[in-house]
Formats: structure tokens, sequence, C-alpha cells
């Protein structure tokens, strides 16, 4: 029987610290609600963030993640909802913290989860027009959120093709160059060639030239000290003159042996 004194008195008193807290947390609440809607934002949160820290409800949390909401602070907000809903509270609250919770997912372009948030406001609140309003909303940006992806891919598909393209033509601009640059090189080279030989060959022609005239000038040379031809009447005609030259030189050797010669010496 004691005992059971002692948990009632224990129970009471804890209900009465809550009552006090809660007591002494809600004028805090009122001023950042008044705060809220004079759109001094971000001072409401501050008067939120007091109340919570004397008493920790639902509502001051709730109210709280409006008030970064409004500041554009959705991250949080969306943590300060999901707060809420980890509560036990009853379907108007949960609908409502759906609600805003897909709303923040909503702003964060996270439409697939925004879309299951609002399906679970409608779940608690079938009569919630605007959920279901968000709702449509969130699919239809959802699908063109799908679709401006889909055509980014293809965007990026056709920008690598064009590269790839652009790329082989330019290769192939290349090689082509590289090919007239090589043409041209051996048409010069042949052309060079060709007017080598054609120096080599003019040059042979000269030297040619050269020696033909050369050898005619020798030839007339030649011919110009070469001993005429005689007949034959010519031929014996000398030939018998000769004789008698040989014949009137051998008489005066003969003469000449009948005379002694007298000689004469040097002392």
């Amino acid at each position: 029987m004691k005992f059971f004194l002692n948990a009632l008195i224990l129970i009471i008193l804890l209900t009465g610290f809550v009552s006090l807290f809660s007591k002494e947390s809600k004028p805090l609440i009122r001023e950042g609600n008044e705060l809220y809607k004079n759109k001094k934002f971000n001072e409401a949160e501050i008067k939120y963030r007091k109340a919570l820290e004397i008493d920790k409800s639902h509502r001051s949390v709730f109210n709280l993640g409006d008030a970064l909401y409004k500041q554009g602070n959705y991250t949080e907000a969306a943590d300060k909802f999901n707060e809420v809903l980890s509560k036990d509270t009853d379907e108007s609250t949960k609908s409502a913290a759906f609600h805003n919770l897909g709303n923040s997912l909503l702003m964060q372009k996270k439409y697939e989860e925004s879309i299951s948030a609002f399906k679970n406001a409608l779940k608690n609140n079938p009569k919630d027009e605007k959920s279901r309003y968000n709702l449509e909303y969130a699919r239809r940006m959802l699908q063109i959120q799908q679709q401006q992806q889909q055509q980014n891919k293809n965007d990026k598909n056709q920008d690598q093709q064009q590269n790839q393209q652009q790329q082989q033509n330019q290769n192939q601009q290349n090689q082509d160059q590289n090919k007239q640059n090589q043409n041209q090189q051996n048409q010069q080279n042949q052309d060079q060639n060709n007017k080598e030989k054609q120096n080599d060959q003019q040059q042979q022609n000269g030297q040619n030239q050269d020696n033909e005239k050369n050898d005619k000038f020798g030839n007339k040379q030649s011919e110009q000290y070469k001993k005429p031809d005689i007949s034959k009447e010519d031929a014996e005609r000398i030939l018998k003159a000769l004789q008698n030259e040989e014949k009137n030189v051998q008489k005066k050797v003969r003469k000449q042996k009948g005379t002694p010669v007298k000689i004469e010496k040097n002392w």
C-alpha cells in the first residue's frame, strides 16, 4: 500500500512539473507565433528554440520546422517534421507534418520522396486538398525532371557523337593534308630529279659536242699535214731518178779511192 502511495505521489509530481514546463513554454510559443505571423521568421525561430529548451513538445518542434522552412532552410525543416512524425500524435498532426515534410522535400527537388510524403498526408487526412494538389504537382515535376535528365543524357551522347565526328573529320583532314603535303614533296623531289637529270644530260650533250668539235679539228690538222697521194707513173719516175742518183754517187766514191789522201800529223 505504501508503495502505491509513493508511486502516485511521484506521478503527481511529474505531472505537475510537466504542467509547469508546459505553462512556461506556452508564452514563448505564442510569442513565436506572433512573430511568425509578422514574417519575422528568424526571431520566431529563436522563441521556438527557447520553448524547446523548456518543453520538447511536438508543437514547438512543428513550429520550429515552419520557421526554418520560411527561411529557406529546407533540410533542417524536413528533419524537424520527421521528428514530429516520430512522436505519438493524432492523425491531424501527422497529416500536417507529412504535408510540410513533402513541401520541404519538394523545394529540394527530391520529388519521389515528396510524393511519398504527400501520399502519407492524404492517408491520414483524405480530405486534404492542398496535399492532393501538391502531390500532383510533385508528380508533374518528377516527370519534367526525368525528361530533363533524359534530354541531358541525349544531349551528352549527341555532344560525344559530335565530338567524335569532329575528331574523325579532323583526323581525316590531317591525313588528307599530310597526304597532300607528301604528294607535293614527292612531286618536288621528282621535279628536282628530272631537273638534275636534264642538267646532266645538257652537260653531257655539251661535252659530246665539244668532243665532236675537237675530233673534227684534229682531223683537219691531220688532213692538213697528210702527204698527198701520188700516181704510179710519178712513183716510177721518182724511183728511177733515185737509182740514177745512187749510180752517180757510186762513181764519185770510186774516183776518190784512186787518189791517196795526205794525212797530216799534229805534233
